[in-house]
């Protein structure tokens, strides 16, 4: 039971600089979500599939990245290796004002990847190594609050930036926010180092199965975040990235409000829960002619998609040594920005040849699908729980 030391400002103040470096890190790479599709669109000259291309490029650098940090986190320590993101961050984000092809700018995007896989992968792990286990799925959800909180935010500044100042000022805003990001992480003492086993693996087994099931569903997330704005300018609507907006406060509202459901009822019970509600949203994106109804759509996703990582990175850490929860927590969370890869490219060529609506009812399949994965490993004999408590805050 908790009470109000436990649950107030007091206890959640050791994790505050880790969650506002990965919130300040991300309102960078959520400025460029809203401006990336129409300046290669329009500045670029690029095609649809290039646009899915370009977004989807920052997750393909994340996929190797998040098991390499996560490795690395469990060796060197996590403190240097979120700096580290943050810096390289910064870097990409000032960057962007000095490239002028697709090919340069989706190159740019993998640096930027780089960073976002160091900072969150070495966060994530740091703050599993200082919660309580009772408390781990909350932890982590607050930590997702802070990354969409970021992204959420950062969406609806670049697109407000880039109406009202143009390209460059969006760029000049990508590179500051990182660097806030990374003096409130030099705030935080460094942890002491844990001593990892001299045999871990770089991708643990217990991440494989709760991560396909969330590639299928982050999909549906590359699909909404790439061309939701594009789907409504189609049909003569304006502000189609509204869409997008509300998506980001549904699942940051979700994660403030029902983040100790996975703790409380089960993160098997909640994953289930969280990916029959995200195809709710794209079925109704897919039927989606007015404004309204694209933002019901997104409302269903964000409700949806917003516990689901918290419920399936608790079934990682539980089944896995602690000694590795740095390996699989970045393999696990890989398997989301792989998700977004394809489903970006893939919804590029299904936008150029069946039109911008068919993109919802493909990915509509892939969240079925990864609701079957939750039930998959919900069967007896797939859980084998073996993490310990906590090593303490």
């Amino acid at each position: 039971m908790e009470n109000n030391r436990d649950s107030g400002f007091r206890f959640y103040r050791p994790f505050m600089p880790i969650f506002l470096g990965l919130f300040f890190c991300h309102l960078g790479i959520g400025a460029t979500l809203a401006v990336l599709p129409f300046y290669v669109k329009d500045v670029l000259g690029g095609s649809d599939v290039e646009v899915g291309t370009v977004i989807a490029a920052i997750a393909l650098a994340v996929v190797v990245t998040r098991p390499i940090a996560g490795r690395l986190s469990d060796r060197i320590g996590y403190k240097v290796l979120m700096l580290t993101g943050a810096a390289l961050c910064a870097v990409a984000g000032g960057a962007y004002a000095w490239v002028s092809s697709v090919d340069a700018t989706t190159g740019l995007r993998l640096l930027h990847g780089v960073g976002e896989g160091c900072v969150f992968t070495a966060g994530a792990t740091w703050l599993v190594a200082l919660a309580p286990a009772a408390r781990r799925g909350k932890i982590i959800g607050l930590y997702g609050v802070s990354m969409w909180s970021g992204v959420t935010l950062g969406a609806l500044a670049g697109a407000v930036v880039m109406q009202m100042a143009g390209f460059g000022i969006v760029w000049a805003l990508c590179a500051l926010t990182p660097l806030i990001g990374l003096l409130l992480i030099l705030l935080k003492k460094e942890p002491a180092r844990v001593a990892a086993g001299r045999k871990s693996a770089l991708f643990p087994a217990s991440a494989f199965v709760p991560g396909f099931t969330l590639a299928l569903a982050s999909m549906g997330y590359a699909a909404l975040a790439s061309f939701v704005s594009l789907y409504m300018a189609g049909q003569g609507i304006d502000n189609g990235i509204l869409a997008f907006n509300v998506f980001g406060f549904a699942y940051v509202g979700s994660r403030l409000f029902l983040g100790h459901w996975p703790d409380q009822l089960g993160p098997q019970r909640v994953a289930l829960w969280s990916a029959v509600v995200e195809a709710l949203g794209l079925g109704i994106l897919v039927f989606a002619s007015s404004l309204p109804m694209a933002i019901a759509g997104g409302l269903a996703m964000g409700l949806g998609l917003s516990l689901l990582y918290p419920s399936l990175a608790l079934i990682v850490v539980r089944n896995t040594d602690p000694s590795q929860h740095g390996a699989a927590l970045g393999t696990f969370t890989s398997f989301w920005d792989l998700g977004i890869a394809i489903g970006g490219v893939a919804a590029g060529f299904i936008a150029s040849r069946f039109g911008y609506s068919m993109i919802y009812a493909a990915m509509l399949i892939t969240a079925l699908m990864s609701a079957l994965g939750v039930l998959w490993m919900g069967l007896p004999g797939r859980v084998h729980p073996v993490s310990p408590p906590s090593r303490g805050a």
